[in-house]
């Protein structure tokens, strides 16, 4: 980590504990996700309790729920906010179209049923759909609207605009701007097109997608994916749209420099969350599962669903290598060092001495390491073989 970010990071962390305790409040605010129906069935555990902004076409029956929001052969079920109500969140029979809706994500099965997401509703909704009082991981995902507006035509393309209807530009020559994120540095997305080690994160306000093919080089950058210090910048990417596994990505074929657009005049682009919520769990790591010729220079980065109390970490995290070792190679696992950025709930691990190539090496994060409730984190293992 660059030095004087870190001095940044020290002066912030002492003032806050001057003012908040010893303890530090969670944060329970949440940058809200544009995303799409097949990513949410693809990755539920990464949307769960997540606001989110989603397109598609939504039906039902009158007086009855779940409706269902449908997009590119797939549906979720959806159900409205106990803050709006049914007339005030989903439309009237007969009146079905194109809808964007707003709200947060559910796999139902990850809440406790005295969570105070865990409404009555969805209890019934089990009951009816899933044939038991209460269904397990994965088998009710439910989109609680908060608000549904008639889409509107897109603009341009943009980073947004691609999140929101991929469709609608696969296979299409596109030209955006957005910020670079390194490397899925802040968790933007769920997981990684593995297409390259210069793959990159490019956002703009809630929308967030993959930019593969390029090195982000251009004139006067050279931004490196695993640096944070690099992610201020805004880019021009041009190229081609894919979709692949949830995932929206451009195949570039030119990346230039370009101006910060105006602020997004978007009010609801933060979120706050409910105060309580289920066990931490690992949502997205960097390498990602089952990863090959990954650097030896590169650091392992771990997202977490939830905050983590930082001192619970000390101890309870293994690295080492994985398997019979090679003839002539070392044992001796690599020494390494771990942080945890609370802000953005990411787990860093360091090599102190670079690994040896082509070796298999696994991450292993035990129970005691807990959220700042006090909920253990549900146990971890990353596994990963390095390069040359």
């Amino acid at each position: 980590m660059v030095k004087n970010l870190t001095a940044v990071c020290v002066c912030w962390c002492a003032l806050a504990s001057m003012s908040l305790g010893a303890q530090r409040a969670p944060d329970r605010t949440a940058i809200r996700k544009t995303t799409t129906v097949p990513a949410l069935l693809t990755y539920p555990l990464f949307f769960h309790n997540q606001p989110v902004r989603i397109r598609g076409e939504l039906s039902g029956t009158d007086g009855q729920t779940p409706w269902y929001l449908s997009a590119d052969n797939r549906q979720v079920m959806v159900m409205p906010s106990r803050k709006t109500g049914t007339s005030a969140a989903l439309p009237a029979p007969g009146q079905e179209k194109l809808t964007d809706i707003t709200g947060y994500f559910l796999d139902v099965g990850r809440l406790e049923q005295g969570d105070p997401r865990a409404t009555q509703d969805l209890g019934e909704l089990s009951e009816r759909l899933v044939h038991k009082p209460w269904p397990g991981p994965g088998e009710l995902l439910v989109l609680v609207a908060e608000r549904t507006v008639t889409a509107e035509r897109l603009p341009a393309p943009s980073v947004r605009a691609l999140a929101l209807d991929p469709d609608r530009y696969v296979g299409q020559e596109v030209s955006v701007v957005g910020r670079f994120r390194g490397r899925n540095l802040f968790g933007d997305l769920p997981d990684a097109p593995g297409i390259s080690r210069w793959d990159f994160v490019l956002s703009s306000a809630d929308g967030a997608i993959w930019v593969a093919g390029r090195r982000p080089k251009g004139d006067n950058f050279d931004l490196n994916v695993e640096q944070r210090v690099d992610t201020g910048r805004w880019l021009e990417v041009r190229g081609t749209v894919r979709l692949d596994r949830g995932l929206v990505r451009i195949d570039a074929l030119d990346i230039r420099g370009a101006q910060a657009p105006p602020p997004s005049n978007d009010a609801d682009l933060t979120v706050q969350l409910p105060d309580k919520g289920p066990p931490p769990e690992a949502i997205f790591s960097a390498p990602t599962q089952d990863e090959t010729d990954v650097a030896t220079t590169a650091p392992v980065r771990i997202q977490f669903s939830r905050d983590l109390d930082p001192k619970t970490i000390k101890g309870q995290v293994s690295v080492g290598y994985f398997g019979p070792a090679p003839q002539g190679a070392s044992a001796t696992p690599p020494t390494s060092t771990t942080t945890y950025d609370e802000g953005r709930r990411v787990m860093e691990i360091r090599f102190a001495t670079p690994p040896e190539p082509f070796r298999t090496i696994q991450v292993k994060l035990m129970p005691g390491i807990t959220g700042t409730d006090g909920q253990p984190l549900k146990p971890y293992t990353l596994t990963f073989t390095t390069g040359r």
